[in-house]
C-alpha cells in the first residue's frame, strides 16, 4: 500500500463534478485543494468515495463563485463553514480553511483562516492531513506520506490533544489502524485511547454507529477488535460485544464464501445473548438493523442443517438473509463443516417461494369472513409447507375445497 505519487492527478481531479467545482473556484485566481480521505486513496490505488476540497475563501465567497459558474450551492454547514457544491447533481463538500477555538469532546467552535498548515493541523491523523491541488501536487505537513508508506497510523501532533478535542477520534484511530496499518499501534496514540476511553459514552449513538460498524468490516478489523477488547477500551461502551471467537468465525466463513462482509451479522455474533436491545439502543441502529440484531440474539433453536427440506423451511420461516444470519452465526458450535456448506449453497440459490394462495382465494369458495378464512389459510400452508413447497397454486386450491 505504498503512496505512488505517479498516480496523481487522477480522472476525477481534471474532470467531472469535483473538477468543475475547482475551476469555479479558481476562476478568479483564488486556490483550492482536494483534501483528505480522496488524496489519501488515490495515493494508494484505493476506490474513492467521497470527494472533499478545502479554500481560503468565506463560504459567502464560495457561494458566489459557484452561482457565477452555473452551479448549486447549498448552506449545509454554514458555522462551520461548509457549502455542498452541486455540479452534474453530485454533491461535493467545499469548507473553508479553519482554526479550532474551542471544544468540548462532541463538537468545535471553529475561526476561518487562510492558513493551510494551521488547517491540517486540526485534523485526525497524519495520513488524513494531506492535501493535493488540481495538477497532483500534494501538500504533506506532518509525515502523512511517510506514515502511508510504512503502514504506520499517527494522530497528527499530541494524541491526548487530538481525542480531547473529539472523542469519537478514539474510534477511528482504531479504524483507520485496521484498514491502513501494517505493524504495530503507535504506543503513544494507544496509551490516550486507554486514558480518554471512558469519554466514549458522551459521544451520541449516531456517532458511535457509524465508526463501530466501519471498524467491524475493516481489512483486519476482527484483529483489531481483539486489541481493542484486549486494551479495555470497547468495554467502556459495548460491554456486551465480546464474544470475539464468533466474531472471528463469522468473518472467516464470509470471506471462505465469498460473502460481503456484513456490520449486523458480525455485531450480532460479538453480542451476548440476551442484550440485543441494548446494543441497538446504544449505538442507535435504524430500525431495521436494531430489529434484525434483536432478533438474532433472542433465545431460539439452532439452524437445522439437517437436510435440504429442513434448510428450505427455514428459509421460508426467515428468508434468505434471516437464514444465511443464523446459519453463519450457529456454525461455530453447532453444525459441521459439510452439513453447514451445504445449507449454505442451498440459502444462495433456492429463493424463498410465495404461498400460492391469499385469503380472497378462499372467500370464493363461499367462506364467510372471519376466523374460519385464516384457519383454512394456516392448513394449507402447513400441508405446503410438509411438501416441501412443491404443490403449485392449483394443487392448493384443491386442497382447500376439500378442506372446507
Amino acid at each position: 500500500m505504498k503512496p505512488d505519487l505517479q498516480r496523481l492527478p487522477q480522472p476525477w481531479m481534471t474532470d467531472g463534478p469535483a473538477a468543475k467545482v475547482v475551476r469555479a473556484l479558481t476562476a478568479e485566481g483564488d486556490q483550492a485543494r482536494f483534501v483528505g480521505g480522496c488524496v489519501r486513496d488515490a495515493l494508494v490505488g484505493r476506490t474513492i468515495r467521497d470527494i472533499d476540497i478545502t479554500t481560503p475563501l468565506s463560504p459567502q465567497r464560495v457561494t458566489e463563485l459557484l452561482h457565477k459558474a452555473g452551479l448549486k450551492a447549498v448552506p449545509t454547514g454554514i458555522d462551520h463553514g461548509t457549502v455542498t457544491a452541486v455540479a452534474d447533481k453530485t454533491g461535493v463538500e467545499v469548507t473553508t480553511l479553519r482554526l479550532d477555538v474551542e471544544t468540548d469532546g462532541r463538537r468545535a467552535k471553529v475561526a476561518f483562516t487562510d492558513d493551510w498548515q494551521a488547517d491540517a493541523a486540526r485534523r485526525d491523523l497524519t495520513i488524513n492531513a494531506l492535501s493535493a491541488d488540481a495538477d497532483g501536487t500534494v501538500h504533506d505537513y506532518f509525515g502523512g506520506l511517510e506514515d502511508l508508506a510504512a503502514g504506520r497510523v499517527r494522530f497528527v501532533g499530541d494524541p491526548r490533544q487530538r481525542i480531547t478535542e473529539d472523542y469519537l477520534r478514539l474510534l477511528r484511530f482504531f479504524r483507520f489502524h485496521a484498514d491502513y496499518a501494517a505493524g504495530e499501534f503507535d504506543p503513544a496514540a494507544v496509551g490516550a485511547a486507554q486514558e480518554l476511553a471512558p469519554n466514549l459514552k458522551s459521544l451520541s449513538g449516531e456517532r458511535l454507529r457509524q465508526e463501530t460498524l466501519r471498524l467491524l468490516t475493516a481489512r483486519r478489523g476482527v484483529d483489531v477488535w481483539g486489541e481493542m477488547l484486549s486494551l479495555g477500551i470497547v468495554q467502556h461502551y459495548l460491554p456486551w460485544a465480546t464474544s470475539l471467537d464468533r466474531l472471528r468465525w463469522v468473518a472467516e466463513l464470509e470471506q471462505r464464501h465469498g460473502l460481503a462482509p456484513d456490520p449486523i451479522r458480525r455485531l450480532a455474533a460479538l453480542t451476548m445473548t440476551g442484550c440485543g436491545r441494548e446494543v441497538a439502543e446504544t449505538l442507535r441502529l435504524s430500525r431495521a438493523e436494531g430489529d434484525r440484531i434483536i432478533d438474532l440474539d433472542a433465545a431460539r433453536e439452532p439452524f437445522d442443517a439437517s437436510g435440504p427440506q429442513a434448510v428450505r423451511r427455514q428459509i421460508y420461516a426467515w428468508g434468505n438473509d434471516g437464514a444465511r444470519d443464523r446459519l453463519l452465526l450457529d456454525w461455530l458450535d453447532r453444525i459441521d463443516g459439510a452439513s453447514g456448506a451445504a445449507a449454505l449453497a442451498i440459502v444462495e440459490s433456492w429463493p424463498r417461494p410465495r404461498f400460492p394462495i391469499k385469503g380472497a382465494d378462499i372467500v370464493k369458495m363461499g367462506v364467510s369472513e372471519g376466523p374460519r378464512i385464516g384457519e383454512l389459510l394456516e392448513k394449507v400452508e402447513n400441508w405446503w409447507v410438509d411438501r416441501d413447497f412443491a404443490p403449485d397454486r392449483a394443487a392448493c386450491l384443491v386442497y382447500a375445497r376439500n378442506h372446507l
